[in-house]
């Protein structure tokens, strides 16, 4: 039995597992919220799609149009109402998650001043609740009869809830009812700013500390494991300034890296924290070099295509209900967009469009996946018009992202991202007024009095909230600068009167020469350097030879240079498989499958570690299919009769080496066959010219220039054995792919007294490489 482990959001999983299982099987884990839509069902509906809600709010509107207007004019149509609807939506979520109905508000004298906004609301979400009933839909777990499965659980003896930020009164209402089958432990850490809240949540008594509280059977026991660690004494390690401009802002974060950086900090130690995530523009534009990683990624509705097809639909919109054309930004002269009839004709333009760079095609990919996912929201949505349909699509794909592929090792997080993690060096620019403390749109509807007395979270709750946040950043870090703009649009942010957070750090003005730091060409930037040298090799191997067509740098580093690769600690779960198969083979004389896959399996259980024997279990499993395979090629023919088989012949000015994995023999036949133990193993087509794995090619010269002793076959076969498939993949033309290795070799050969060793053409074979710190590929 194993405990499941819940976080408030997957970068403090992933942190947990680094912390304490780098050695180890990870536990079960998930998101609070992943939990949540993995154990709770409502029997007979589906969970309302979140492109669905915008649309059946809106008809709930148009339903009772002559009391919206009491809210204002600003659902006129559907375009109008995308527009405005997002407070609506907060507020009846927020409603939902801390199980306040709206009778509840009606009962409230404090409220009636607000008689007339109440009965709108009540007439829209009732209008709205039998929209989704009547469509079998549901929406918020509590205005249902939602079940937990629990037969999910069965394979936990208990939860473990790592608990940053608030829990809803409907996440504990769920959470007492599991309680009830297995214990469910929450660790939380409590200072001045999340005291009363827990308190009040958990119904005890709660000092500042570390604590364990256990829920059982709907009772709780509660442990304090650690005093908590006062904040005093940090004042030195707190650095507050304040800049003029953003640009001077930005050149301050560069030039406190570029000292990190030269104190010997590595970057993965140093991370950007932005109140507000739209500062992320300001670093990409400075970024040359790629030094950061934007956890964030980059919107799509920032991508040229998307503000060109927003922007031409709602003018086609506006159009065609003849309103005055809305103003649109400038629109890529290159990208015409036709006035769609139907939306099949949209679907079509988007499949035929053209990306004419990676970056457009990651762009495309995203829109064809949304299209997959709004196929099923069509047949709900044929009364809008296809301009109206289109509009609908684009805000479902609003606030998907393009996750930051390619990025440095400094990592750039929004404050939410930062709970249950801790980070050694921390930058926080724009601690501004308007910034912190971020301002929610659900306290449009309710006032503070009124929030208190019927239990929702308050202005103030929600900024104590983020003030723990980053009391916490600050507390698990070693140095922090917070950066923050004094002119006359900006002001610093209250919160660095809180002496608990932030000592008696004084606030700063920052350093001319920040403004001036990309003017003096100081930024982090790499120079590449050219390596030209003579080839001075005499023979190559598949590998080496593979390694100097993909990368010459990687070539010289490893084979010139002789700089070691990195030790790996990992299993080579290949290399284990190949000895096992020579073993059992070679000392084998009837070729009994069933029996040799005995021999195989024992071998394999002889693991050292847990993870070699999970690898070794697999291993097992897929090999089982090889043997199978290996019986019909018996019956065929085909015996395998030499193994491991080391040669080396010349070959257009080079020795070529290596060792063949395994040749089999049929009359006057031979195959060469290589041993793949890899996922999607993928033979090169035949455009050869590009290619540069000449393993099988040179495996076959060996056998025809008499390489390989009693040998003489008047047919060569050769092929990848794919282990996992348990089928040979072989080359389509090899004498084709020799006469290009021949080519090859030549070439080098030719110019080998003045070779450039120039850096891989395409990054994706950097990915792995030992080597890639050395490149400023990192």
């Amino acid at each position: 039995m194993e405990s499941l482990h819940l976080f408030s959001n997957t970068r403090a999983m992933k942190h947990f597992f680094v912390q304490n299982y780098t050695e180890d099987f990870l536990p079960s884990a998930k998101s609070i919220a992943e939990f949540l839509d993995f154990i709770l069902r409502v029997e007979g509906k589906r969970k309302i799609p979140p492109f669905l809600r915008n649309f059946y709010l809106y008809q709930a509107i148009q339903e009772n149009y002559q009391n919206t207007q009491k809210l204002g004019n600003f659902a006129r149509n559907f375009t109008q109402f995308l527009l405005n609807s997002t407070f609506f939506l907060k507020f009846y979520d927020e409603l939902c998650a801390e199980c306040v109905s709206l009778e509840s508000l009606a009962n409230s004298d404090i409220y009636a001043f607000y008689d007339d906004h109440l009965e709108v609301l009540k007439a829209i979400f009732k209008s709205y609740q039998e929209i989704l009933i009547k469509n079998h839909f549901f929406d918020k777990y509590f205005l249902e009869d939602y079940q937990i499965t629990f037969e999910l659980l069965y394979p936990f003896e208990r939860i473990v809830i790592h608990l940053e930020g608030f829990l809803s009164q409907f996440e504990m209402q769920v959470l007492r009812k599991i309680s009830k089958k297995l214990p469910i432990t929450f660790e939380l850490n409590l200072d001045s700013f999340n005291q009363e809240y827990y308190t009040k949540l958990f119904e005890i008594p709660l000092e500042i500390g570390f604590y364990e509280i256990v829920l059982f059977c709907n009772k709780l026991s509660y442990d304090k494991i650690v005093q908590n660690i006062n904040s005093k004494g940090k004042e030195s390690q707190v650095q507050v300034l304040e800049f003029r401009d953003k640009i001077a802002e930005v050149g301050g974060i560069f030039a406190q890296i570029d000292v990190w950086l030269g104190q010997g900090i590595t970057p993965e130690q140093i991370c950007i924290v932005l109140p507000n995530e739209e500062f992320a523009h300001y670093l990409r534009l400075f970024d040359k070099a790629r030094n950061f990683n934007y956890a964030m990624g980059s919107a799509l509705k920032s991508s040229a295509l998307y503000r060109n097809l927003k922007n031409a639909i709602k003018a086609q919109n506006a159009q065609a209900n003849c309103n005055e054309s809305p103003q649109v930004e400038e629109q890529d002269s290159t990208l015409a967009i036709p006035n769609f009839l139907d939306f099949e004709s949209f679907k079509e333009f988007l499949q035929n469009l053209e990306a004419n760079s990676k970056e457009a095609q990651r762009v495309k990919e995203k829109f064809l996946e949304g299209l997959e996912q709004f196929d099923f929201a069509l047949k709900y949505l044929t009364s809008l018009s296809v301009q109206e349909q289109i509009l609908a699509f684009l805000d479902m794909i609003e606030e998907v992202t393009l996750d930051d592929v390619g990025g440095g090792r400094i990592s750039v997080v929004g404050i939410l991202e930062t709970r249950g993690v801790c980070f050694p060096y921390v930058i926080i620019p724009e601690f501004n007024a308007g910034n912190v403390p971020s301002l929610s749109d659900k306290d449009l509807f309710l006032n503070t009095a009124m929030r208190e007395k019927i239990g929702l979270p308050t202005r103030k709750s929600r900024e104590n909230l983020q003030k723990h946040y980053y009391a916490k950043l600050l507390q698990g870090s070693c140095q922090a600068w917070i950066m923050c703009l004094s002119n006359d649009e900006n002001k610093p942010s209250r919160f660095l009167l809180e002496d608990s957070i932030f000592g008696n750090s004084p606030l700063l003005k920052a350093d001319t020469r920040y403004s001036e730091y990309f003017l003096s060409g100081k930024a982090l930037n790499y120079q590449e350097c050219e390596i030209v040298a003579p080839l001075e090799i005499k023979d190559f191997s598949a590998t080496s030879l593979q390694c100097f067509l993909t990368c010459p740098r990687k070539f010289y580093y490893r084979y010139i240079l002789g700089f070691k690769e990195a030790a790996n600690e990992a299993v080579n779960i290949g290399s284990k498989i190949h000895n096992i198969l020579k073993e059992i083979y070679q000392r084998t004389q009837d070729y009994n499958m069933d029996l040799m896959y005995q021999e195989f399996c024992k071998e394999m259980d002889k693991s050292h570690s847990l993870k070699e024997s999970f690898e070794s279990a697999l291993a097992k499993k897929y090999l089982k299919n090889f043997f199978e395979s290996e019986k019909v090629r018996l019956e065929s023919g085909w015996i395998p009769f030499a193994f491991e088989q080391d040669f080396c012949f010349e070959f257009a000015g080079f020795a070529l080496k290596g060792r063949i994995d395994r040749i089999d023999k049929r009359g006057n036949e031979v195959c060469v066959l290589d041993y793949k133990y890899k996922r999607n193993l993928k033979v090169e087509s035949k455009n050869y010219e590009k290619a540069t794995d000449f393993q099988l090619p040179i495996y076959v010269l060996a056998i025809q220039k008499g390489a390989i002793c009693a040998c003489n076959p008047k047919q060569i076969q050769a092929g990848f054995y794919d282990l996992y498939e348990a089928q040979i993949k072989r080359e389509q033309d090899l004498n084709a792919k020799i006469e290009v290795l021949q080519e090859k070799l030549e070439t080098i050969k030719k110019d080998s007294k003045e070779v450039n060793f120039v850096l891989a053409s395409k990054r994706e074979a950097c990915q792995y490489c030992d080597f890639i710190y050395l490149c400023n590929r990192y």
